[in-house]
């Protein structure tokens, strides 16, 4: 056997033991639509048939002296006074709420160039995992906060009288929890302070119901299209996919009775031919080495 000849199969050692180790992540069915983390902590069916809700959740606002008798909110509010917002969930189970209050009137309350205070607490009624979110408040937004927050819309700024005050609250949580009934059942209040008027809330009761999106749709309006297998489930936040119990890969195969032996027994044969290929490299580098050392001789 010559020296070039046991050069040229060096590659093809490295060669099988690439081979083996793709086989084993394909295998695992990773890759594709598949390849995003099904995060069950926020997850919400997505089967409801009625498509007049905006949003995958419902909110329930009562308050003595705004909504004595209760109020839920399905989408974007109506009338003059809160007439937009829109909802962006993110990967890590956590959300963004953006509305937008325009009104005339909250001119004579804060004058132009007078920028109130706002603080709130509030007290959990029903315990879950959903953290505390943080509230900002900007009580005399412009367009040009458009390049801080990107996912709120033009037209919030360009519709209405150009002497409207816009508010624009910015609430965001950290982690929503969907895994119980309720997401989130708060009582709060709230002031605002500022110039010549003062304006509280108090006793403001909030409770968030998990609803989902209807079939095929994701995200925090149910804007998006799932992309997912038909027999699988589209996570609300992210549309990752995840397969029925029994179904792997892209949800195309059905494995038989004794597919968890059989994955287990073709998993410990890829490790082998892992362990292998690894070895007989090393055996074939070695006597090339020893060859050279003869042949140096």
């Amino acid at each position: 056997m010559t020296k070039g000849t046991m050069w040229d199969k060096t590659p093809l050692c490295v060669m099988l033991v690439v081979l083996a180790v793709v086989l084993s992540v394909e295998g695992t069915g990773i890759g594709g639509s598949m390849a995003k983390e099904f995060d069950s902590r926020c997850n919400m069916p997505n089967n409801r048939t009625q498509n007049d809700n905006q949003w995958p959740f419902v909110m329930f606002f009562q308050s003595p002296f705004i909504e004595p008798q209760g109020k839920h909110i399905t989408g974007r509010p109506g009338g003059n006074t809160l007439k937009y917002s829109k909802v962006v969930l993110h990967e890590n189970c956590g959300a963004t709420i953006y509305i937008m209050a325009v009104s005339a009137y909250i001119n004579t309350l804060w004058p132009a160039g007078i920028t109130p205070t706002f603080d709130w607490s509030c007290t959990v009624q029903r315990t879950t995992n959903t953290t505390f979110p943080t509230v900002n408040v900007i009580f005399n937004s412009t367009i040009a906060d458009m390049k801080t927050y990107p996912d709120i819309k033009k037209e919030w700024y360009t519709e209405g009288k150009g002497t409207d005050r816009r508010i624009l609250i910015i609430i965001n949580v950290a982690n929503l929890d969907t895994s119980h009934g309720v997401i989130l059942d708060w009582v709060c209040q709230a002031e605002v302070k500022g110039g010549p008027a003062a304006l509280s809330i108090e006793n403001a009761h909030f409770i968030f119901y998990p609803i989902g999106c209807p079939k095929g749709k994701y995200g925090g309006e149910c804007e998006h299209d799932c992309k997912c297998p038909p027999i699988a489930a589209c996570h609300t936040f992210t549309g990752a996919c995840k397969c029925p119990p029994g179904w792997k890969g892209d949800c195309e195969i059905k494995p038989s009775g004794g597919s968890k032996a059989a994955t287990v027994v073709l998993s410990v044969l890829l490790v082998l031919m892992v362990v292998a290929g690894l070895a007989w490299c090393w055996r074939r580098n070695t006597r090339m080495a020893r060859y050279r050392t003869l042949e140096d001789l």
